[in-house]
């Protein structure tokens, strides 16, 4: 029964692995870290899982986790979140969708979140175009309702461009710019992943808060990497030093399975 059990599971592998496709991605996040100067820690877990309308295409040589974007495939996805404060636990979940298609250039995504025992939700919009099949900008709408204290919607815009540099490595560069409606600030954004080969990439990321884009208030820096042991299985990690949400570092694992 036990040789059996494993060779089934051998079996289910192999199968993902030779396949030069797959239509759903399951992943588990975990992330930690403290809350400022308050002396707090807090731990959060995410599963989420999206399921693509049309099998993706992985085998071209477009980085694994770059191959939805460039073969533009449509998707629908759910989160479920769980952060807990000491005593404290806070649940969370939202959906949402990805709409492109190889058939013409527009782009379209929204999320919708919902807090658990509040009445505050999150809601954000991208409609985009894709100047070039490797490169997307867009506008950006993100509207909030906290719990009691009214509603607001914060406008931007965004763009992002996966480079082939001809040697068998790609770049990914990322950027936006989010104004917030409620205050004079506006939040900025830059990232970039280098990737080594389809199966390896390592990258950063900066975002700032100013009232001038010359000169912060607020910022975070960010490095993360990612590793498809497997054409259907990835490993994640990511540090991030003094966060905008917590002001402090905040760190996270996370895998991922494709089917």
């Amino acid at each position: 029964m036990k040789s059996s059990l494993l060779a089934l599971m051998i079996a289910a592998v192999s199968t993902g692995v030779a396949a030069n496709g797959y239509q759903n991605e399951s992943t588990v996040n975990y992330g930690w870290g403290d809350l400022g100067n308050t002396g707090l820690d807090f731990d959060a877990w995410q599963l989420s899982h999206r399921f693509f309308l049309t099998p993706v295409d992985t085998s071209g040589a477009t980085p694994l986790a770059e191959s939805a974007f460039i073969n533009k495939n449509a998707s629908v996805f759910g989160t479920l979140g769980r952060t807990s404060v000491e005593d404290y636990d806070q649940n969370n979940w939202s959906v949402g969708g990805e709409y492109m298609s190889s058939q013409h250039n527009f782009y379209g995504a929204l999320e919708w979140t919902h807090y658990s025992n509040t009445d505050d939700q999150t809601a954000s919009a991208t409609l985009g175009y894709f100047i070039t099949n490797d490169w997307l900008a867009g506008l950006l709408v993100e509207h909030n309702r906290p719990d009691g204290e009214g509603s607001y919607t914060n406008y931007g815009i965004m763009t992002k461009k996966l480079w082939d540099l001809g040697t068998g490595d790609m770049m990914n560069l990322e950027a936006n710019i989010l104004d917030y409606r409620n205050s004079s600030a506006t939040r900025y954004g830059v990232g970039a992943d280098y990737y080594f080969g389809k199966n390896f990439s390592a990258g950063v990321g900066y975002q700032w808060i100013s009232d001038d884009v010359f000169s912060e208030s607020e910022d975070s820096l960010s490095m993360r990497a990612r590793w498809f042991a497997m054409q259907n299985l990835s490993v994640q990690a990511e540090v991030a030093f003094d966060t905008l949400e917590t002001g402090d570092d905040v760190y996270s694992v996370g895998v991922s399975y494709r089917f």
